[in-house]
């Protein structure tokens, strides 16, 4: 997706999918990496790892607000990077974000 400022913008929760995580829990953590990795480079973390919530919806037309992060291109790059390298997907996002 791109946004109005034409900068690369992904839900976590999409990329977890994409990545091959089946757990919030533990895709957090490597976002957790990422953003400490975001953190030591002197880049402002809130420019490319923005909170938001998101709403889904649930059994019997109820809905629900759960928790996700709006991701810069520079945001996934960190995040394959930290991820489980034995996964496949995760190789593939290395090559593509470092080339894009």
């Amino acid at each position: 997706m791109i946004n109005e400022l034409l900068a690369f913008v992904l839900y976590a929760r999409e990329l977890m999918t994409m990545l091959e995580y089946s757990k919030w829990g533990n895709f957090g953590k490597v976002i957790d990496k990422a953003k400490e990795s975001c953190k030591n480079s002197n880049i402002n973390i809130w420019e490319h790892f923005a909170d938001v919530g998101k709403t889904i919806k649930m059994p019997k037309g109820a809905k629900k607000i759960i928790d996700d992060i709006k991701l810069t291109r520079y945001a996934c790059y960190l995040i394959a990077q930290n991820g489980d390298s034995r996964k496949k997907a995760i190789a593939t996002a290395k090559i593509f974000l470092h080339t894009v």
